[in-house]
């Protein structure tokens, strides 16, 4: 009885390890890997175990940051685990493709993403476990950075903002929106520049905004489609910044 009372609070009670095979990947590729539970000193109810794709994220209309969820994948449903029984559990999980990437040199502030495991426990507290992804950057992103370093502008830092971006009729779809801030090696027109990019069934659209060194903001737009790869990328940067 005691034992059992004990489990009830989490003393003693189950535990949960997840272990991802792949937690360096792109945007689109599919994270996989297990949750180990672990039975604890008496025979537990699992209500289920859900894993969730998160990021930091800042809100200025608040002035805040944190924690933001983009995703969610549930592992299992309600089932029974006896003390000391270890069950191991697979899963497969799709990351959206506007999933913000951090796997960038930069001078800014490190952008955590990470996988949240919640082990909900019957008349019991939620346990959690939390495992830090790192996110390589899909190949348009890649391009447009080599072309704007051949330009002479390096990334500064990298932010994911609260809310919705919007190029034409495409709009971001998560709740957030990641913006990448360059900065120019020699002296410019433009002081800084900031890229988000919002995958779209017809392309990579790319909404540019350019901060003038006296004041003053402008915006540019443009589609990395499916012949992307064929395009001079540094040419059209120039052309259409007059970087």
């Amino acid at each position: 009885m005691f034992k059992k009372l004990f489990a009830a609070v989490g003393i003693g009670g189950a535990s949960v390890d997840t272990r991802l095979d792949n937690p360096r990947l792109r945007p689109g590729e599919v994270l996989s890997g297990h949750v180990l539970v672990k039975g604890g000193q008496a025979a537990q109810d699992i209500e289920k175990i859900d894993l969730v794709l998160m990021a930091e994220a800042e809100d200025d209309a608040h002035d805040a940051r944190g924690a933001l969820a983009l995703g969610k994948v549930q592992v299992c449903g309600r089932f029974s685990i006896a003390a000391g029984e270890e069950k191991r559990l697979p899963f497969s999980l799709v990351l959206p493709l506007e999933t913000p990437v951090n796997a960038l040199a930069h001078y800014g502030r490190p952008l955590p993403v990470w996988i949240h495991t919640d082990l909900a426990l019957d008349k019991a507290l939620d346990a959690a476990d939390r495992d830090l992804l790192e996110i390589l950057p899909t190949p348009q992103l890649q391009a447009l950075l080599q072309a704007f370093d051949q330009l002479g502008w390096s990334l500064y830092q990298t932010d994911v903002e609260v809310g919705a971006a919007r190029v034409g009729h495409v709009s971001s779809s998560l709740g957030c929106y990641q913006e990448f801030e360059l900065r120019p090696r020699a002296r410019s027109r433009w002081q800084e520049i900031e890229l988000t990019l919002i995958p779209a069934a017809d392309g990579v659209h790319v909404l540019i905004e350019a901060d003038a060194r006296f004041g003053g903001d402008s915006y540019r737009s443009l589609r990395m489609d499916q012949d992307w790869q064929r395009v001079d990328w540094a040419a059209e940067l120039q052309r259409l910044l007059g970087l």
